[in-house]
């Protein structure tokens, strides 16, 4: 069970990380969707972004959901500029860094870290120290209730590389949730409770563990 979450939680960050929207033929989907907006929709757009952007630090449970049946859950820290962390709770023993450059994945289990660029994720954006939306995004869907705001975006320098589904509560505003659809069309839902943002985040909750940098500055 535990080597089945620790699969399921890194394919499941790939496919986040990547945005892999792709066939598995290699060839990439058709072209997306491009909504042209509305003024209420520009505007909640707006707020959106100056919503994510006064985000100074965050903290929040998750639960993470895959439409193939994993679930997952545990704690979300956000400290900008650029740094995150996911703290999986028990039997799992994984972790996610964010430390301003890398996005590291770790399983202390078999003791193993992956890296790649924080920049490069759809998540990136979430730790900047000025979000900008629609600078760095396009807006392929929008959908919006009295209550609920879903807007789906993509990369403006890659819109056929996929894309992630970002949902807010309304009045007041707040992140509830995102959503990622891989290139086999499973879906994953991260979904926070208990959100408080402006909280006391120390540093030293992003610094890799040392074992782990000692071995590969080895390496």
């Amino acid at each position: 069970m535990v080597i089945c979450i620790r699969r399921v939680v890194f394919i499941i960050m790939l496919a986040t990380i990547f945005f892999a929207f792709f066939k598995e033929d290699g060839k990439a989907e058709s072209g997306p969707t491009i909504v042209e907006l509305s003024r209420a929709q520009k505007y909640n757009l707006d707020r959106i972004e100056k919503y994510l952007d006064e985000i100074v630090s965050l903290r929040a449970k998750f639960v993470q959901v895959s439409s193939t049946g994993e679930i997952s859950n545990g704690t979300f820290w956000l400290k900008k500029p650029g740094f995150l962390r996911f703290q999986y709770d028990p039997p799992s023993q994984i972790l996610i860094i964010g430390d301003g450059t890398f996005l590291s994945y770790i399983d202390h289990e078999i003791e193993e870290i992956r890296h790649m660029f924080l920049s490069s994720t759809p998540l990136g954006f979430l730790a900047s120290k000025k979000v900008s939306l629609k600078e760095d995004l396009v807006v392929s869907k929008v959908e919006n209730s009295l209550a609920t705001i879903r807007y789906t975006f993509r990369k403006k320098s890659e819109p056929r590389s996929g894309s992630i589904t970002l949902v807010f509560s309304d009045k007041p505003l707040k992140i509830r949730k995102w959503v990622v659809i891989d290139a086999k069309g499973i879906e994953t839902k991260v979904t926070l409770s208990n959100l408080e943002t402006g909280v006391e985040v120390e540093d030293t909750n992003f610094e890799i563990p040392r074992k782990y940098f000692v071995k590969d500055r080895v390496e």
